[in-house]
């Protein structure tokens, strides 16, 4: 009798373990930004086609892309860690030469959490940096 509890006992726990093994691996462990681009200038409406960078100091690590009709771009990362986001917006356009002569800037920094998705919210400023023709 003694034998048949000790295997009870024994099966019980090889199935819980297995159990609990199956359920830590579908844990999520990417890491979500969503980043909101809004123009100071317009009542910090959202802003369609800003090019969005987002990297950790400048390393190797990093994604880069355009904000859809909603202001928004969405990436994820493999590991968390603090990281920049760093917006360029064309403005002013030149009639003269057929194309945009300055731009804007926005900025922010944010961490990223495993398995979680992190809202940035990025205000485009008033001001326009130039280039030249």
């Amino acid at each position: 009798m003694k034998k048949k509890s000790i295997f009870a006992a024994l099966a019980l726990f090889v199935t819980a373990l297995s159990v609990a093994t199956l359920v830590s691996c579908d844990k999520d462990t990417m890491c979500y930004v969503k980043v909101t681009v809004v123009d100071e200038s317009n009542n910090n409406n959202p802003v369609k086609g800003a090019y969005v960078k987002i990297d950790n100091n400048g390393s190797s690590i990093f994604a880069e892309g355009s904000t859809n009709d909603n202001g928004v771009y969405q990436t994820e990362f493999a590991a968390p860690a603090i990281f920049d986001v760093h917006v360029l917006d064309s403005a002013v356009w030149d009639t003269t030469y057929n194309k945009f002569m300055g731009y804007r800037t926005g900025e922010a920094t944010f961490k990223l959490k495993t398995g979680e998705t992190v809202d940035v919210t990025v205000v485009l400023k008033d001001h326009i940096y130039y280039v030249g023709h």
